[in-house]
């Protein structure tokens, strides 16, 4: 099967989401952070306004709320934009070619051949495919790429030849 795509910004943040819900604790600590903290930031809202003796404190985990929502949101979006930014070779039309033995990867930068055992891992999110060489490492790759018809297919070539790490 032979696919042609050229990453988007949007394709690094939805990999690195994919990424970052591929651990068992990263996800457990960003599901509790997602309920923690609008339940701080309600709270220490309630205190700054019903307690003034307590501003001090209120205002301090109120702020730390406000901080770790706004990484939480913003900082998956900077970090694709200044990936894909800096990586010249991300940004020109590629092409894949997937088989059993591995995938044959061609752009204007490279023409090179990956077999399947150099991947440790893969995960999928609604508009990409993510494979791990390495456990902090991912490349993605657009679901826009494929046909229905491929995209099940390479689910299953990824089953086939990827063993599943312990989530």
């Amino acid at each position: 099967m032979e696919i042609s795509y050229q990453l988007i910004e949007d394709d690094y943040r939805y990999g690195m989401r994919a990424w970052q819900l591929n651990s068992a604790w990263r996800r457990w600590s960003y599901r509790f952070g997602l309920v923690l903290m609008p339940v701080l930031l309600v709270g220490s809202a309630i205190l700054l306004l019903w307690i003034p003796e307590l501003r001090l404190v209120s205002g301090f985990s109120l702020g730390i709320a406000v901080l770790w929502l706004l990484a939480v949101y913003l900082s998956p979006r900077l970090q694709a934009r200044m990936q894909f930014r800096r990586m010249p070779s991300a940004q020109s039309p590629m092409t894949m070619t997937f088989s059993d033995s591995g995938i044959r990867v061609q752009s204007q930068h490279y023409d090179s051949r990956v077999n399947w055992s150099t991947y440790i891992g893969w995960a999928e999110e609604k508009s990409v495919f993510v494979l791990f060489p390495q456990p902090r490492i991912y490349v993605p790759i657009p679901k826009r790429a494929f046909t229905v018809e491929q995209s099940n297919e390479f689910r299953e070539i990824l089953r086939r030849n990827i063993k599943p790490q312990s989530k």
